[in-house]
């Protein structure tokens, strides 16, 4: 995941917004092709607060409760969902695993909503901002679970994360640029921190 953002905002910076689109598929269900260089980071922004969730605190929440085998089982859920979602060819077995998803991604997700405010805190960011943004906006997304996360680091970096047509979150604080990608990854870090001392 992080290896993939820094793809993202490596091509940023050398104006190749093509390649950032190219390497942004790989980490967004959504059609890059046509994504402006602010949309692209924030897809990029978003995607790595998601999953905070997904790739590590809701295999960490598992495993505490089902050892190994309940954090693969959360990860096979979690790819299968990743993989047919909702939509396509499968779209029946997809609603299945997309509410599957749902289902056990549901506590992990607010669980690492707050690691993104505790973790805001710790780092510098804008606490109470992430905290009244996750309250205010987690419901504006379509999955029940992606909001709180998304949200809350929208607050925390102060900027405004939107998937045109879809949803807006957060207040434009500040301008979406390379260095707020480097940003998330920073705050997901100690996401994991916060999460590894819990």
């Amino acid at each position: 995941l992080g290896r993939a953002a820094v793809r993202v905002k490596k091509s940023l910076v050398q104006d190749n917004l093509e390649q950032a689109r190219s390497y942004l598929s790989a980490l967004v269900h959504r059609d890059t092709a046509f994504l402006s260089k602010s949309q692209a980071i924030s897809a990029a922004v978003e995607s790595v607060a998601e999953n905070s969730c997904d790739s590590f605190v809701a295999p960490f929440f598992y495993f505490l409760f089902f050892g190994i085998p309940g954090a693969v089982a959360y990860r096979i859920i979690n790819t299968f969902d990743a993989m047919i979602g909702y939509h396509g060819k499968w779209e029946y077995l997809g609603k299945f695993a997309a509410r599957l998803d749902d289902v056990v991604s549901f506590i992990p997700a607010r669980l690492a909503a707050l690691a993104i405010i505790a973790a805001s805190w710790i780092s510098g960011k804008d606490a109470r901002q992430a905290w009244q943004i996750m309250q205010r906006d987690h419901r504006l997304t379509e999955s029940p679970n992606a909001g709180w996360t998304m949200s809350a680091a929208a607050g925390a970096l102060g900027v405004r994360l939107e998937k045109l047509g879809h949803y807006a979150l957060g207040d434009n604080h500040y301008p979406l640029s390379e260095k707020t990608i480097d940003s998330s990854l920073r705050l997901l870090a100690m996401v994991t921190v916060v999460w590894g001392l819990t």
